[in-house]
């Protein structure tokens, strides 16, 4: 048996993507401690780990970030971004070293997991000489090869225009967007006594041991160039809930004969108003049933959005399991958070996205790239280019015949059990990345 320690920022998505790997370690006889936010202790503790709580580290529980960080409020695309970085994920860095030395101290760990966003845990790993692996639920961030810097959502290019282009949004990026976030990161690592890294922020936030991320690689730029530590794992999938009630009309998904249209803002946009409302009213006129998510917010408030009772076509619950969902839906409307947007891809469902907070834009990017669906480069996009892009990819097959493609790669793991077993071979310090498990977790 081994001990592990995971660690996640408060962010709802980031905390259960989580959950697969802590499942399956825990199922495999290795105790695990999770530091997280408190909000998701009891949910941590009913899959066998024991939750460590935050103590200097701010617990904001996702749903309180611009409380916690007002300067945050109308940032869009890579000033939110490095804003984000600075304050958020570099800037709670040395709370989380002071959180975790002592927890550490009193019960030393064979190695640690964390997302790529909880910064100085790997720096306390590298202190301590505990091994630590990242995982990533976004877009995998570079900062060098082909790929077009990470940030403002731009799309691959061939040739010696392409070169240019990189070169001077990457100069960019690292004179003011993350320069910060990374004069942050630096002055940390020399406060802990800790050599010069060498590499930039984002290329930190994934561990040169041991890095698990969330897709495949037909959904991500130049998989081919990415580091060796980088492991593809798939989608993010969460164990069934054990007690989840369907709602009154799920039967119709069964019967319906109409495409079924999801629509869903994930768990940290709790303005309906940004996609789910003129998605709604995009819909309502057409031959479709519309299955719509809120992610708690109360269906009365849905109403008052909309100025009246949701459209005859549309059902709205506050949450469904994607893994029973999917399976009945034509298109995913959304906003472009990873995870909901691999699990769709999972199932080989085609997506229209609209979205550029936090990193959708990335996403948007990949989606475009890809071919699984269409993006749409806004936050607020009107009805009409909203019943526009459902049509489009409604009545253009390559974008399922695309999102097909990405969905049977993707149905090839378990990152669950992937992670569990890559993780194992880091605890007991063979490299998982060198032989023959790595390479069938990889490739297969």
């Amino acid at each position: 048996m081994s001990r592990f320690l995971l660690a996640t920022v408060p962010v709802p998505a980031h905390t259960r993507n989580a959950m697969p790997f802590a499942a399956r370690l825990v199922e495999r006889g290795h105790e695990v401690q999770w530091f997280a936010s408190r909000r998701f202790h009891d949910g941590i503790a009913a899959v066998g780990a024991t939750p460590v709580p935050y103590a200097a580290t701010r617990d904001f529980d996702g749903e309180r970030l611009l409380e916690e960080f007002p300067q945050l409020a109308g940032l869009r695309g890579p000033r939110a971004i490095g804003r984000a970085y600075a304050d958020v994920f570099v800037g709670e860095a040395a709370h989380r070293v002071a959180d975790l030395a002592p927890v550490i101290a009193a019960a030393p760990v064979d190695a640690i997991l964390c997302d790529g966003l909880t910064y100085g845990v790997g720096l306390l790993g590298e202190l301590l000489g505990v091994p630590v692996a990242t995982f990533g639920d976004g877009p995998l961030p570079r900062a060098h090869g082909r790929s077009p810097a990470f940030g403002p959502g731009l799309l691959p290019m061939d040739g010696p225009v392409s070169r240019l282009r990189n070169h001077a949004v990457r100069t960019a990026s690292r004179r003011w967007v993350f320069a910060e976030a990374q004069e942050r990161y630096d002055r940390l690592r020399a406060e802990l006594g800790l050599p010069p890294d060498g590499r930039s922020v984002l290329e930190a936030s994934v561990s040169p041991l041991l890095h698990l991320q969330a897709c495949t690689p037909s959904f991500e730029y130049d998989a081919a160039d990415v580091p060796p530590s980088v492991h593809w794992v798939g989608a993010l999938r969460p164990d069934p809930p054990a007690h989840w009630v369907p709602p009154p009309w799920w039967a119709e998904l069964r019967t319906a004969t109409q495409p079924v249209i999801h629509v869903t803002q994930g768990s940290i946009r709790p303005d309906m108003g940004e996609l789910v409302v003129p998605a709604l009213r995009a819909l309502a006129g057409e031959d479709v049933l519309v299955v719509a998510t809120t992610g708690g917010v109360p269906s009365e408030r849905l109403e008052a959005l909309l100025g009246g009772p949701v459209p005859a076509n549309t059902r709205v619950a506050t949450f469904v399991p994607y893994d029973l969902l999917l399976p009945h839906v034509a298109v995913c409307v959304t906003n472009g958070g990873y995870t909901g947007v691999t699990t769709a891809l999972h199932h080989g469902v085609p997506i229209v996205q609209a979205g550029s907070t936090e990193e959708k834009a990335e996403t948007g990017a990949r989606i475009r790239w890809s071919g699984v669906g269409v993006r749409i480069r806004s936050t607020r996009p009107t009805p009409r280019r909203l019943r526009a892009a459902v049509r489009r990819v409604l009545d253009q097959p390559s974008y399922r015949a695309a999102a097909a493609r990405v969905g049977e790669e993707m149905r090839g793991h378990d990152a669950g059990r992937e992670g569990a077993e890559l993780l194992e071979r880091l605890a007991d310090r063979r490299p998982p990345m060198t032989d023959g498990l790595a390479r069938r977790v990889t490739h297969e």
